[in-house]
């Protein structure tokens, strides 16, 4: 029984050997014994993800082509830039940037993906024959062949990429054969420039819109009055009433002079020899030509039927419609105005480079691909390991 406290104090003597070993940093003998213990954990964690993606990265996966295509969206700001300032300078980034982001959006919405599956058979490009069960559409994982599927799908074989300091956006279209990636390509940037210009003419429609319904108005103004101008014509049975009055007024002055004349005649007789015979002559002309003056003048400026009135209401629809007609200059005037400043609203898509016919496989990445899942593995291996031991370790304190 003496020996009893010296055993103590043996296992009391350990176990500080021990603790300190725990207190001690990790140096190339712990990673030893990590990776020493090759235990049932490791092939879970480690052995069996990285096979299988070996098998399937080296075995199963197909080879994905991939066609690319530079593109840049212009629209007015890109000429005021020019004008200099760091305001329109920013102004024209910043436009420029929601442009691109407008057909990028596009590019990856439903809308493209139904208008790829109704005229470029886009089901069948992702369902080629001999492509891998587990990229393809709708693949080992997705038993849905419907449209949503197709959506998540395309998301895997498409992709758009905008650089913000050179305004370029670039287009990624994988597919399992070549020509169906620059087929894929091709077709997203005509639907997309479709796009724009479907946009162009709905900004442009929206902007003309109300000078255009001016114009319309006031020619169907003008083509009114011109119709009241030809029933007032033949109700007065006068073409001109301006030009119908001239013989009346020419008329009216003669029989005038004609009257001074008589009276001067007259005078002279009464004067020179009262018993003249041609006295009571020239008396009868006077008040003939008294009663011609006043049909005259009754024919000018009369209350009905008179050229006076007939000119007057004339007026009234000439002035209406010189007033229409420079109405309509100057609707046409804002019209062409309006459809210019459209013009130069307009946005462009311009192909900086068109989508290539790939020569070479680049997807998958295998090695690059296997790489990351053996690291993602033996990262996850060795933080369960250290937790594994510092639990260990705490119980054993």
């Amino acid at each position: 029984m003496a020996d009893l406290p010296s055993f103590r104090r043996a296992q009391v003597a350990v176990r500080r050997v021990a603790v300190g070993a725990v207190v001690r940093p990790w140096g190339i003998g712990t990673v030893g014994k990590m990776f020493g213990a090759l235990n049932i954990w490791f092939w879970a964690i480690v052995g069996v993800p990285t096979l299988v993606a070996a098998v399937y990265y080296f075995g199963i996966a197909s080879s994905q082509y991939m066609s690319q295509a530079e593109f840049v969206v212009r629209g007015p700001g890109a000429s005021s830039s020019m004008l200099g300032g760091l305001s329109s300078l920013l102004q024209s980034n910043s436009e420029g940037e929601d442009d691109a982001m407008m057909v990028q959006e596009y590019m990856m919405s439903r809308d493209a993906v139904r208008e790829l599956d109704r005229h470029d058979d886009l089901r069948a490009i992702l369902d080629r024959p001999g492509a891998d069960i587990v990229s393809r559409f709708p693949g080992l994982f997705y038993w849905r062949d419907d449209f949503e599927a197709l959506y998540h799908a395309y998301s895997r074989f498409v992709s758009v990429d905008f650089d913000a300091s050179t305004q370029v956006s670039t287009l990624q279209v994988k597919a399992y054969r070549p020509e169906d990636a620059q087929k894929i390509a091709t077709a997203l940037l005509a639907a997309s420039e479709r796009l724009i210009n479907q946009l162009n003419e709905r900004a442009r429609h929206d902007a003309i819109s109300v000078y255009q319904a001016e114009v319309n108005q006031t020619q169907k103004r003008i083509a009114k009055i011109q119709d009241q101008l030809t029933a007032y014509r033949m109700q007065k049975q006068m073409l001109d009433p301006k030009s119908a009055a001239e013989g009346p007024l020419r008329l009216l002055a003669e029989l005038n002079a004609q009257q001074a004349e008589t009276e001067g005649m007259l005078a002279d007789a009464l004067r020179n020899s009262p018993g003249s015979p041609q006295i009571p002559v020239l008396r009868t002309r006077l008040a003939s030509l008294a009663k011609l003056i006043d049909q005259e003048r009754s024919r000018i400026t009369g209350d009905t039927g008179s050229v006076a009135a007939a000119e007057t209401g004339y007026e009234h629809l000439d002035v209406a419609l010189k007033l229409s007609e420079k109405q309509l200059a100057s609707a046409y005037r804002s019209l062409e105005a309006a459809n210019l400043d459209a013009q130069r609203q307009q946005l462009y898509l311009e192909t900086i480079s068109q989508p290539n016919l790939p020569d070479f496989p680049l997807y998958p990445k295998r090695v690059v691909s296997f790489s990351m899942v053996l690291a993602t593995c033996l990262l996850a291996y060795g933080i369960a390991w250290l937790l594994v031991a510092s639990v260990r370790e705490h119980a054993a304190a």
